[in-house]
């Protein structure tokens, strides 16, 4: 019965130490390196905004180039910040409702 106990409390130990070490260890974001600086605009095909979620605590800017190519940037850098404003300008303003307003008249040949 002893020997029960003591292998209960040891397997319940090491599993509260395994859930401990693969919350901290085991995040999953896409970027690992990060860069300051924004290449070529002409290059840039894609620009991903991940917010943070329960498998990464950051947010995360993942630029994609014409060629293929994938990096990630510095989403506190001033540079970064005043494209994501743009970008987030620019998205508000296309899903805005039209204030355009037409006009159609009709002419009714009963109304006399």
């Amino acid at each position: 019965m002893d020997n029960r106990v003591l292998l209960l409390l040891t397997l319940s130990t090491c599993v509260a130490l395994a859930q401990n070490m693969g919350s901290s260890m085991g995040q999953r974001c896409v970027c690992r390196r990060i860069r300051g600086k924004f290449g070529s605009p002409k290059q840039i095909m894609d620009i991903q905004i991940l917010p943070p979620s329960h498998s990464c605590d950051k947010l995360e800017i993942v630029v994609s180039l014409k060629n293929g190519l994938q990096y990630c940037m510095n989403p506190k850098a001033e540079n970064v910040e005043k494209v994501i404003r743009s970008i987030i300008a620019m998205k508000k303003k296309a899903t805005a409702p039209s204030t355009t307003t037409t006009s159609t008249t009709s002419s009714s040949s009963n109304d006399e």
